[in-house]
């Protein structure tokens, strides 16, 4: 009893500091994205979203799933943290190798011929990843969260006056590329005043093989996860214009970072917490019902209330210029809906050590995302098309993570749909009524103000009317948290 008592209490300060750190970072980070959108033109974004995209396939290499094969042994010692930095920091040597000599090439292929020096510059920071990953790890692990916090928030600041200053500056393209590397610069700087360890000069293979045989799965989940998400941005780099990839990157920015900062909080804090329970199936499966309807209770309002009031925000906050973003930005919306019931159940499935099938669900997701996205794209050469085609294989996807559920951890699809369906009938009604406002001609600063209040008054006031269960876990969870 004592013990349940102990994790609940650590999970609830977990949250906590990780719905902090998310919070913050992300408000933080939509402040300079507000900035910079201000100040560059859409074609800046569109060099910028090929860049990351394969830079982050590249890091996503570099981490090989380590990170993840550390939090979900039960027993990871000193040892096995600095292996997995040595073998993640050897990766890095490797894959800037590749990267430096392939820019050119990905340049010719793009018809953009800057893109082999800023591709090169930027690919630098997979050795500040590769320390980073462990550090991250090691914290999370241990459900220090307020470290995290303080490490990501210190570098969301200092990166963002490094890239709204180039900008000002007339940098273009470097400003971002600056930002981004400053930041995790200033991240891995400010965990290693905070975390305890140090890599040595040891080097296990017993340890590097058990840490692989369970991370390479996690690692090739990550490049097709990678590659999914920026797939259409590497397609249209091709068939489009940057400025239309601009568009279509902004778009997508804007509601995936209001979502991610709820559902990136409590991920962080799913997979160690399962981990931790793993051996016991009961007590496994109340806490991935509750992390479902608590998550879906928090997610879907969100992305509703972002859909519908889609164009007085781009219009306030990136100026009229980026109104052609408004479909994508809530086609983006509706996609993530069911995040948390995939979100979820891909935490447990890890937790439980089947990143087999982790890998197999996501090939499935990837192909068949490559095979709806990619035809669209080249077939019709427009992004909003594109956009709906992403958002259909989204929603298509959260069946495809359900399907193994009721198998791996007892708890069904059904059943699981069946919970928050109360949580999304109550958040149409509410989205429903806050489209009032924009039939009106009136400011969009006064059509913003109105929707918030219609939504949130007609969301809490519905939630106490019918009792809505996620509402209730919220309420507990708070009541926990101050009694603290």
């Amino acid at each position: 009893m004592i013990q349940v008592v102990r994790t609940k209490n650590r999970l609830l300060s977990s949250f906590f500091w990780s719905f902090l750190e998310q919070g913050g970072t992300r408000i933080v980070s939509l402040i300079l994205q507000i900035v910079l959108a201000r100040i560059l033109m859409p074609e800046a974004f569109g060099v910028m979203a090929i860049l990351l995209v394969l830079i982050e396939v590249a890091n996503t290499i570099v981490q090989s799933g380590f990170g993840a094969a550390l939090i979900q042994r039960q027993e990871a010692t000193d040892r096995s943290f600095t292996t997995a930095f040595w073998l993640s920091l050897c990766f890095a040597a490797v894959l800037y190798s590749i990267v430096f000599f392939a820019a050119p090439a990905l340049a010719a292929f793009y018809g953009m011929a800057d893109l082999s020096i800023y591709l090169r510059v930027l690919a630098l920071i997979l050795f500040v990843e590769a320390f980073n990953s462990i550090q991250r790890s090691y914290l999370q692990k241990e459900m220090h969260f307020r470290a995290l916090f303080n490490s990501n928030i210190a570098a969301s600041i200092g990166s963002g006056v490094v890239g709204v200053t180039l900008a000002l500056l007339g940098f273009g393209v470097w400003a971002l590329v600056a930002q981004a590397l400053s930041q995790a610069l200033l991240a891995c700087v400010v965990m290693l005043i905070q975390v305890p360890w140090r890599p040595s000069l040891h080097f296990e293979g017993t340890e590097a093989r058990a840490l692989f045989s369970y991370g390479w799965k996690i690692c090739v989940t990550g490049i097709l996860n990678t590659l999914y998400l920026g797939l259409s941005e590497l397609i249209l780099g091709k068939v489009c214009s940057p400025a239309d990839l601009g568009v279509y990157s902004q778009g997508r920015k804007w509601p995936n970072a209001a979502i991610s900062m709820v559902s990136n909080a409590l991920q962080n804090v799913f997979f160690p917490a399962f981990a931790e329970i793993q051996s016991d199936k009961e007590a496994l499966r109340g806490a991935i019902q509750k992390a479902v309807v608590v998550g879906s209770y928090l997610i879907m309002p969100t992305a509703l209330f972002v859909a519908v009031a889609a164009e007085p925000l781009v219009a306030l906050l990136l100026t009229e210029k980026w109104l052609a973003c408004v479909l994508v930005f809530q086609l983006v919306c509706v996609q993530n809906l069911g995040l948390m019931l995939g979100i979820v159940n891909l935490r447990a499935y890890m937790a439980l050590g089947h990143s087999g099938l982790y890998l197999k669900l996501q090939l499935i997701k990837v192909l068949s995302g490559l095979v709806i996205i990619s035809g669209i794209a080249i077939l019709l050469h427009n992004i909003y098309w594109v956009a709906l085609a992403a958002c259909v294989h989204g929603l298509l996807c959260v069946f495809i993570d359900l399907a193994p559920a009721k198998r791996m951890h007892g708890l069904g699809s059904l059943s699981q749909i069946r919970s928050v369906m109360p949580t999304l009938f109550v958040a149409l009604l509410a989205a429903g009524l806050a489209l009032v406002p924009l039939a009106f001609d009136i400011s969009y600063a006064l059509q913003l103000l109105l929707q918030i209040v219609i939504y949130v008054g007609v969301y809490l006031a519905c939630s106490r009317v019918f009792k809505l269960r996620g509402l209730q876990e919220c309420f507990t969870i708070l009541s926990d948290l101050r009694s603290r």
